[in-house]
């Protein structure tokens, strides 16, 4: 009676750790990667701009200077600004000179804002020459319009940032403090009534502008709300794929702003370039750009954990093409430099030790991979995968002798099948399928 053949079990399959997405921490498109090319080059100190402004004396008293460096204003532009600006501030120190009551005077230095300069609010609009010479305003830069003004006037102000607005707000001299919501011409204490005027001086209304449920609000001095121009900036031009503008924007603001956010905002901006470019697969660019920061400001941010992953990301990319013998040895000179954890570790055996196994069996038998196997188990005996892995090898050795047998068997060849089930039951004395074969053959032996 012949005996049916088994089909040999799937083999097994070579797995590898796999590396995770990359996400970004803040919306953005996905530029062509080409704008990338340059990020080997990007600037990570202070703009010399920016670094003279430093070295100068007078931070505070240079606020419109710093508005109009991280505004990114032209030189021409740049000094029509200044003049606008010079103008307007004589006149607040007029108004301040005719004004005694500090309250008062707040609201005069907005009405003066809106009236020579913020003409038109635009959300995108952050930059200082735009709300002095072109009337587009958004909250950061009115608010950096009023607190120039009002500092000429001798007014104790600051900003207040929220999660996603900016306002100022003004200390009065009995410590009372008032809200300035600078986009809007009356918006001076939200929520007091204030008399509409025609020309000719006469009350024709009210206005009334509702005070803002401000959450979160945060008092900020005026380096971090001048600040905030160079974060929009560096935001849009992030979201419109130049990573690399928006990482010197980065680097100029924190330099300004010298706070804990501005290097926070920093970390951010490189971790989206390096982001891009480890989902790319471009592991040594992530990793220059990583290492450079790292020399210049420490540990940013996660840049630390990401690093740690794109190692392990360009050591797997150059197993791939090493052979398995190459490979372990890279392997070890890894774990010794801390490259690879103890899992990392186990996990690259198990790749290695799969395509060893997978180029035996292909010369040779299952039990050739198997044999393999069982020494990769011996080096990661934590190994799930290899585990899986070397069973699957054993159980596929099996049914091949179990075939080999059942082909001698079928073709009368009882001495050859019975050389073949004991060479495997040597090796394995409990298998329960070489039992049952050695069993057929002694009851075919005696008929």
């Amino acid at each position: 009676m012949d005996k049916e053949a088994p089909t040999s079990r799937s083999t097994f399959r070579r797995m590898i750790k796999p590396i995770l997405a990359f996400l970004l921490v803040t919306a953005t498109s996905l530029p062509a990667l080409e704008r990338l090319d340059r990020i080997s080059s990007v600037r990570l100190d202070p703009s010399p701009d920016i670094a003279a402004l430093l070295a100068a004396d007078t931070l505070d008293l240079d606020l419109a200077q710093a508005g109009l460096i991280l505004s990114g204003t032209r030189e021409i532009r740049a000094a029509a600004t200044s003049e606008a600006l010079s103008a307007a501030k004589e006149e607040a120190i007029l108004l301040a000179a005719n004004e005694s009551d500090d309250y008062r005077l707040g609201e005069a230095v907005l009405a003066l804002a809106h009236k020579r300069f913020l003409k038109r609010y635009v959300e995108a609009e952050s930059t200082l020459d735009a709300a002095i010479l072109d009337g587009r305003y958004n909250c950061v830069s009115s608010s950096v319009v009023y607190l120039i003004l009002a500092r000429a006037a001798g007014l104790d102000v600051f900003g207040i940032v929220t999660r996603d607005h900016s306002f100022a707000a003004l200390k009065l001299r009995d410590g009372r403090l008032v809200d300035v919501e600078t986009t809007n011409p009356f918006g001076y204490d939200p929520g007091s009534k204030k008399q509409f005027m025609d020309s000719f001086g006469r009350t024709t209304g009210y206005a009334y502008v509702p005070p803002s449920d401000y959450r979160n609000r945060r008092a900020v001095g005026s380096r971090h709300l001048i600040g905030l121009i160079a974060w929009n900036r560096a935001t849009l031009m992030e979201r419109g794929g130049d990573h690399i503008g928006a990482i010197e924007l980065a680097v100029d603001a924190y330099a300004y702003m010298a706070d804990d956010e501005a290097r926070t905002y920093l970390g951010d901006r490189i971790h989206n370039a390096v982001a891009l470019l480890l989902n790319a697969r471009r592991w040594t660019d992530a990793i220059t750009l990583m290492e450079r920061a790292e020399r210049s400001y420490g540990a940013l941010a996660d840049l630390p954990s990401l690093m740690s992953q794109a190692r392990l990301a360009r050591f797997a990319d150059d197993l791939s093409v090493l052979s398995p013998d190459e490979a372990m040895t890279e392997l070890e000179a890894a774990d010794r430099a801390g490259i690879v954890s103890a899992g990392d570790r186990a996990d690259f055996i198990a790749y290695i030790y799969g395509r060893k196994a997978d180029e035996a069996r292909k010369k040779g038998t299952w039990f050739d991979a198997w044999t393999v196997l069982q020494e990769g188990s011996a080096l990661a005996p934590d190994s799930a995968s290899l585990q899986a892995m070397t069973k699957t090898a054993r159980a596929n050795w099996v049914a091949e002798t179990h075939n080999l047998f059942a082909a001698l068997f079928n073709a009368g060849r009882y001495a050859e099948a019975l050389a073949t089930i004991e060479a495997g039951q040597s090796v394995a004395p409990d298998e329960r399928i070489f039992a049952q074969d050695v069993e057929a053959l002694r009851r075919a032996m005696k008929q």
